[in-house]
C-alpha cells in the first residue's frame, strides 16, 4: 500500500506542477522578469548589507521570545483553536477521492486513513523543523527552547487530529459551541496563567483522544471528507485568480436542511412562514453575515485589551454598523424573490428579523461581559445598559425607516433617531466625564415618549 501512496502522491505533485507552469507561462514573460529579479535582488542586497537588518530581525525575535516564555501555558492551550477553527471547513487528515479509491484495491479504510495521518503529522513534523532551524540561526534563542516549541507544536498537532476528524462531522451549532468554550477557556488561562490549568487541559485532550480512538471511522459521511479533501487540494488560488474559473465543492444540502427542526411538520402561520423566508434568505448570505459578526467581535476583543478607553466608543460603531447592515437586508429582502410580488405583513416580518438579529447579536455581549467584570462598578453597568438600551431602540427604527419606501404614511422616526444617536454620544463622553449621565439618563427617558409620538 506504501508504494501505491507514492505513486498517488507523485502524481498529483507531477499534475500540479503542470497546470502551474502553464499558468506561469501565460502570464509573466520571463526574460523581463529574470531582469526584474536581478533589479530587486540588487537592492535587497544592498539594504542588507548597508542596514541593520539582522539586528533588528534578531531583537523582534528575542522580544518575541521573552514573551512566549512568560504566556507559555497560555499559548498551550490557545494552538488547539487554530484546529478547531479549521474542522468547520476540512476534515485535518485530507481524505480525497484518489485515496477512496484505493480502498477498492486490497486495502481498508483504516489502513489508508492510518497513512493519510501519519504523512499529515510527517508533514508537520518537517514544516516546524524547517522554522525552528530558521529561527536558531537568525537569533540568539537557545536550541533546547525552539526544540521545546517544536515538540508542542508536533504533539498539539497528533493530538489534534481526531477531536478535527471528529469534529467536521458534526453540526455547525456544536462546532460553535466548542469553539466558544475553548476560547472562553484560554480567557480564563490569560488572566490565571495557571501551569494546573494548562496540564489539565492536556490531559483532558489525551482522554478526548482515547475516547474517540475505537470510534474514528464511525459515523462518517465520507462523501462529504473527500468533498472537503478535494476543494482543499485543488482549489488553487493563483490558477481560480488568472482563469477567473473557481473550483467549487460538490453540492451538499443546506445547512438548515441537516437539522432536524427543518423536518418537522410545516405550521401554516404566518410568524413560522416568515421565520422560513428568513432561514432560506440568511442561508444565501451567510458569508456576508459572518463577516460583520466576527470583524464588530473581533473589534470589540481587540479594542478591549488594547486600549480599553476607546472601548465604548468601539461599541457604538458596532451599534451603527449592525443596525445599518440589517436594515439594508430587510430592504434587499423586501425586493428579492417570492416577497417582492406578494402583500406581507410588514410589521410580522419585522418582528421575525429581529429576533435573529438580537439572537445572533448575543455573541458580542461576551467582550462587554468581560469589560464589566474587569472594571465592575455601578458607572460600568449604567454605561453598559445604557448602550444596550439605545442598541434595542435604534435597530427597529432602522428597519421601519424601511417602510417609508414602501408607504408614504409610514413614519420615519426621524427625531427618535436622532436622538439614539445624541444618547450613544453622551454614554460616550460620560466615559470621560461622569456628569454627562445626568443626561444619559434623561434621554432614555425621552426617547420611548418621543418614539410613541412620532408613531
Amino acid at each position: 500500500m506504501f508504494k501505491q501512496i507514492v505513486f498517488l502522491k507523485r502524481n498529483r505533485i507531477r499534475k500540479k506542477s503542470k497546470l502551474v507552469k502553464q499558468v506561469l507561462l501565460l502570464s509573466f514573460d520571463f526574460t523581463s522578469l529574470f531582469y526584474t529579479l536581478l533589479v530587486i535582488g540588487y537592492f535587497v542586497i544592498a539594504i542588507v548589507m548597508e542596514g541593520n537588518i539582522r539586528n533588528n530581525i534578531q531583537d523582534k525575535i528575542i522580544s518575541i521570545e521573552a514573551y512566549t516564555v512568560e504566556q507559555f501555558w497560555v499559548i498551550l492551550t490557545a494552538i488547539p483553536i487554530i484546529y478547531i477553527i479549521r474542522s468547520f471547513n476540512q476534515p485535518g487528515v485530507i481524505f480525497s477521492t484518489a485515496e477512496y479509491t484505493l480502498t477498492f484495491l486490497p486495502n481498508t479504510l483504516q489502513q489508508v486513513w492510518r497513512v493519510v495521518a501519519i504523512e499529515r503529522w510527517i508533514k508537520s513534523g518537517i514544516t516546524y523543523l524547517i522554522g525552528g532551524i530558521i529561527i536558531y540561526i537568525l537569533s540568539p534563542t537557545s536550541a533546547s527552547i525552539v526544540l521545546l516549541y517544536i515538540f508542542i507544536l508536533i504533539g498539539l498537532n497528533v493530538l489534534m487530529t481526531l477531536p478535527e476528524w471528529k469534529l467536521f462531522q458534526q453540526h455547525l451549532w456544536l462546532k460553535i459551541v466548542v469553539l466558544i468554550s475553548l476560547i472562553l477557556i484560554n480567557l480564563v488561562n490569560l488572566y490565571l496563567k495557571s501551569s494546573f490549568l494548562s496540564i489539565l487541559f492536556i490531559a483532558i485532550l489525551f482522554l478526548i483522544n482515547v475516547l474517540l480512538l475505537p470510534r474514528t471511522f464511525q459515523q462518517i459521511d465520507w462523501k462529504k471528507v473527500t468533498a472537503a479533501s478535494d476543494f482543499k487540494i485543488w482549489n488553487m488560488v493563483m490558477i481560480s485568480y488568472v482563469t477567473k474559473i473557481k473550483y467549487r465543492k460538490e453540492r451538499q444540502y443546506s445547512i438548515w436542511q441537516r437539522l432536524s427542526f427543518w423536518k418537522k411538520p410545516f405550521l401554516y402561520k404566518k410568524s413560522v412562514g416568515y421565520n422560513r423566508l428568513w432561514h432560506l434568505y440568511f442561508e444565501k448570505n451567510i458569508g456576508v453575515c459572518l463577516k460583520l459578526i466576527g470583524a464588530l467581535f473581533l473589534l470589540l476583543f481587540l479594542i478591549l485589551f488594547i486600549k480599553e478607553e476607546l472601548f465604548f466608543l468601539a461599541i457604538a460603531f458596532t451599534i451603527h454598523s449592525s443596525s445599518t447592515v440589517a436594515a439594508s437586508l430587510f430592504n434587499d429582502r423586501l425586493r428579492t424573490d417570492l416577497v417582492q410580488m406578494l402583500p406581507w405583513d410588514l410589521t410580522l416580518f419585522k418582528q421575525t428579523i429581529l429576533k435573529w438579529i438580537y439572537s445572533t447579536s448575543a455573541l458580542l455581549l461576551l467582550p462587554i461581559i468581560m469589560f464589566i467584570f474587569r472594571d465592575l462598578s455601578v458607572w460600568t453597568l449604567i454605561h453598559v445598559l445604557a448602550m444596550i438600551f439605545s442598541f434595542l431602540f435604534l435597530m427597529p427604527i432602522k428597519i421601519e425607516k424601511v417602510f417609508k419606501k414602501f408607504d408614504n404614511k409610514a413614519s420615519d422616526f426621524k427625531w427618535t433617531e436622532i436622538f439614539c444617536y445624541i444618547l450613544i454620544l453622551l454614554i460616550i463622553i460620560s466615559n470621560i466625564y461622569l456628569e454627562f449621565l445626568i443626561g444619559v439618563c434623561l434621554m432614555m427617558g425621552i426617547i420611548p415618549i418621543l418614539k410613541k409620538a412620532e408613531k
